[in-house]
């Protein structure tokens, strides 16, 4: 049996009916070049992050990101890590707390996690629904996360683990 690989007028009326606000193609082909877009790292200034700051203190001046990897840190890692192919080796909940409660926990928390040799965290800080404005959990992390030397990356953890409530965060080798 010969398979006809063109479609007639009828083929493409019925399709339409069963489907509809669907259009049919009359290129297949895409330009990958034209619809990749790269982010460049904004440029740093000398010595950003190199201040020693008092614990519990987060700095407002630094803005809060969702994800970020410490120039260095292979390619094939933060990949890793994006795609949650490392599994947290502990986690947080934060859901409920005040923010001064939050910083000490986050505190106690990674010094517990590098003394116990943990690289790989998730941190769960909620989307910020409940609250009267803003999410306020969520860019806290994110500003303590950016002042700590130990922490190597932090990304959004997958919807398995919270989504954007959630956040993966990569620590340094002892």
């Amino acid at each position: 049996m010969l398979c006809d690989n063109s479609m007639n007028d009828d083929d493409d009326s019925e399709f339409a009916r069963l489907i509809p606000g669907v259009k049919r193609l009359h290129q297949d082909r895409i330009n990958v070049y034209q619809h990749r877009r790269r982010e460049k790292n904004a440029p740093r200034a000398k010595g950003a992050g190199a201040h020693w700051q008092e614990p519990g203190l987060v700095d407002e001046s630094v803005p809060a990101r969702d994800t970020h990897f410490k120039p260095g840190l292979q390619k094939k890692l933060q990949r890793r890590i994006k795609q949650g192919t490392i599994r947290p080796e502990t986690s947080i909940d934060l859901h409920g707390y005040r923010q001064s409660e939050a910083l000490e926990a986050l505190e106690a928390f990674l010094a517990d996690s590098l003394r116990h040799g943990n690289r790989m965290l998730l941190i769960i800080h909620g989307q910020g629904y409940r609250s009267q404005s803003d999410a306020v959990l969520k860019p806290l992390v994110q500003r303590w996360l950016a002042s700590q030397a130990q922490v190597l990356a932090w990304c959004p953890a997958l919807a398995r683990d919270g989504a954007a409530g959630a956040s993966y965060v990569y620590l340094r080798g002892s």
